[in-house]
């Protein structure tokens, strides 16, 4: 299981289906959270600065010193829609740094990433509806069959697949989607979007995914990492 910590205005936040006016501000430290779930065990953590994913603002600062504050691999999204703004992220700390828009839009920008940077680069399949969606979910971007064909002969080394309905509703995860995702790719997959519990877990785990990112479901403690070694499903 991979905690997130989605950051806006330099706090933790989760936003439900990706909503901006639905948010709930968890914590004010993202370093303080992120060397929680460090201390908790969490084998790798997912941050993103949603202010940048939405042309809103920027958190690099609070970026810089969280990845600078532990020693758990950190990967890294949000804006990231230019070579520079890659290896910026790259810099700061991150382990690996999550493409989305900008390889949604334009799959041969996955391919010049991963010539620099290989499999230190996820790419960042948003879905609503069977249609993959970008720039803060707000514009669509084709279907998911036919994007990520292109994105696997671009060379994506993993996908972080999030089932936007389900994002932040605490109701479960879109298990068909995840049945369709691995039917087209044989890349690793991360599943984001409605982990409640254990028992999601599970069934993701059965599914064949890499790993989990859970967001609300740890800050509301319907789910702990403590759970996950006995769950045996996704890291």
């Amino acid at each position: 299981m991979v905690p997130a910590i989605d950051l806006r205005g330099g706090r933790v936040v989760r936003l439900v289906e990706g909503d901006p006016g639905r948010a709930t501000v968890y914590e004010a430290d993202p370093v303080a959270v992120a060397r929680r779930f460090e201390a908790q065990g969490a084998p790798l953590l997912h941050v993103v600065d949603l202010d940048a994913a939405l042309g809103t603002g920027s958190n690099a600062q609070a970026v810089r010193a969280l990845c600078r504050a532990v020693r758990v691999p950190v990967q890294v999204g949000g804006g990231l829609r230019t070579l520079e703004s890659v290896e910026e992220a790259l810099r700061a700390g991150a382990a690996r740094a999550v493409l989305g828009t900008a390889a949604a839009s334009d799959p041969s920008f996955v391919s010049r990433c991963v010539a620099r940077h290989g499999d230190r680069i996820v790419v960042a399949v948003d879905v609503r509806d069977g249609r993959v969606v970008v720039r803060g979910w707000r514009k669509e971007a084709g279907a998911l069959e036919e994007l990520l064909p292109a994105l696997d002969a671009a060379g994506a080394p993993r996908y972080l697949v999030t089932a936007v309905t389900a994002d932040g509703r605490l109701e479960g995860p879109d298990l068909v989607l995840y049945e369709r995702v691995r039917s087209l790719t044989q890349r690793p997959v991360l599943a984001s979007g409605g982990v409640r519990d254990a028992t999601d877990l599970r069934a993701l785990a059965a599914l064949g995914v890499e790993g989990a990112v859970v967001g609300r479901a740890l800050y509301e403690g319907t789910l702990s990492l403590s759970e996950v070694a006995a769950v045996g499903g996704p890291p």
